[in-house]
């Protein structure tokens, strides 16, 4: 699992500025290089469940785009993972007729994806045809919390690390056969191993390739603890640069797998004899003049309260990191995964693991499975952890030892309907997020936890069809 050194918010513009000059825009229009040989551009926003939504374009009309936008039905506002409107939202519905919404492209955001020739991928905002941003949409509130950090002078380093189960069956196939009896990449679980990782080494290159034409460098590619079980872990960057990132490289990663024949899977627990997929959150925050805010040989009163409030809030938020019921199958003992809110020193079994002690601490937070939004995870641990630091919260005394048998620890929710309860009730979400913004996601998260009640599982059947 990735460590992330000190590194100066100077020393990430450097970068930046770097990747900007090979892979992004000079200006509000793409350079006339990055676009050579370009026919299509993909115009996409990110959806309520991390998803790219939208169109594509023929080159030619691109200037009219940049300059006015795209217009596009606004059902992403309000889909959930089967891709269908939620009902019951104010921000549309068939009580609004499901009007049109504009997509304005982030210029800064083209790229050129290896898996498909002659095209750009660009990310967009979302607006209304009235020229107002979309306040509910995923990047608009993570936005959201950027300003906030800006406005208190702060500045963020942040990377996920995302982990997925690679298998040797087509997407076609797999759902034919109902997802089940699918073949692991490798028959037995290869953390750290690299004879393993040798053999799925074709597939995780091509990965890493197709990011780094991107600008979207991978750090560090491992076997995890899971056969066939993969991650692959980035460079920190800029807060909304990173939630960008992390879905153009789930879009991309699932893109090469349906080229290759193969089929790759995010959620949280596929298997109930395997771990689960985490997306760990690594985080740093600087203050104005690029010192680390958490501190450097011990925590800070600012990196204290930080961890503070990530433990105490984190109950109610938790739907931000865990949205669907499978979310919760993944927090097992023993499992690397937490089952209590507890900290320590780089140890793997707390929700939060401090870490480059003596550097420059930051944090990984563990919570958070691979099927994750990262527009809202991201904004629900800024929310925690600002609240511990602007109440002066102080944590318990670190963890040692297993993690798993600490008792005065609160626990992670038991299920959805924890979840779901936790966070309709949450004044520091409604304060935060905004009454509009903590109302439609309450929306969501309702529809969420009912479809799951609705369901009736193969454990279901299996166990009570004779016996019940």
């Amino acid at each position: 699992m990735r460590e992330m050194g000190r590194t100066t918010v100077k020393a990430l513009h450097q970068n930046s500025a770097q990747v900007a000059a090979s892979v992004l825009p000079a200006g509000e229009i793409a350079s006339q290089a990055l676009l050579s040989g370009v026919e299509t551009v993909v115009v996409a926003v990110p959806d309520n469940i991390g998803r790219l939504i939208g169109k594509r374009i023929d080159i030619a009309d691109w200037p009219r785009v940049v300059q006015h936008g795209l217009t596009m039905p606004n059902f992403h506002l309000a889909t959930n993972i089967d891709n269908n409107p939620v009902q019951g939202l104010d921000v549309t519905g068939s009580h609004t007729g499901y009007p049109n919404g504009v997509l304005k492209p982030d210029a800064a955001t083209l790229r050129r994806p290896d898996w498909e020739s002659a095209t750009a991928y660009v990310i967009s905002d979302a607006y209304t045809t009235e020229g107002d941003l979309v306040g509910v949409a995923p990047r608009s509130i993570l936005r959201r919390q950027e300003s906030r950090l800006a406005d208190l002078g702060l500045s963020t380093l942040i990377a996920s690390e995302l982990e997925f189960y690679l298998y040797s069956e087509s997407y076609r196939d797999g759902f034919a056969g109902g997802y089940s009896d699918l073949t692991p990449s490798w028959h037995f679980h290869g953390d750290n191993d690299v004879f393993v990782t040798t053999a799925e080494e074709p597939f995780l290159r091509r990965i890493r390739q197709s990011m780094r034409g991107m600008g979207i460098t991978v750090a560090v590619t491992q076997g995890e603890n899971g056969p066939g079980q993969q991650e692959l872990n980035f460079h920190p960057t800029s807060l909304v640069e990173m939630a960008d990132r992390h879905v153009l490289y789930k879009h991309g990663v699932k893109s090469i797998a349906r080229l290759e024949g193969k089929s790759v899977t995010f959620m949280a627990k596929p298997d109930v004899n395997h771990p689960g997929s985490g997306a760990h959150i690594h985080i740093s925050l600087y203050d104005e003049s690029g010192e680390s805010l958490f501190g450097v040989d011990d925590l800070s009163e600012a990196g204290a309260g930080f961890v503070a409030g990530v433990l105490a809030f984190t109950p109610e938020l938790a739907w931000m990191h865990a949205p669907f019921a499978n979310s919760y199958r993944r927090f097992q003992p023993g499992s690397m995964a937490p089952t209590n809110l507890s900290w320590g020193w780089d140890n793997r079994g707390c929700a939060i693991r401090a870490l480059d002690r003596g550097e420059g601490i930051h944090f990984e937070f563990k919570f958070p499975g691979a099927d994750m939004n990262p527009y809202f995870s991201f904004s629900a641990l800024l929310i925690a952890g600002l609240e511990g630091m602007r109440l002066g919260l102080t944590p318990p005394p670190a963890t040692q030892g297993n993690a798993y048998l600490s008792s005065d620890a609160p626990a992670v929710p038991a299920d959805l309907t924890e979840s779901v309860l936790a966070f309709e009730t949450s004044e520091l979400a409604r304060r935060e997020l905004t009454s509009e913004v903590h109302s439609h996601l309450v929306g969501l998260a309702r529809a969420e936890r009912d479809a799951s009640r609705r369901a009736v599982t193969d454990w279901d059947v299996q166990r009570g069809f004779e016996r019940a």
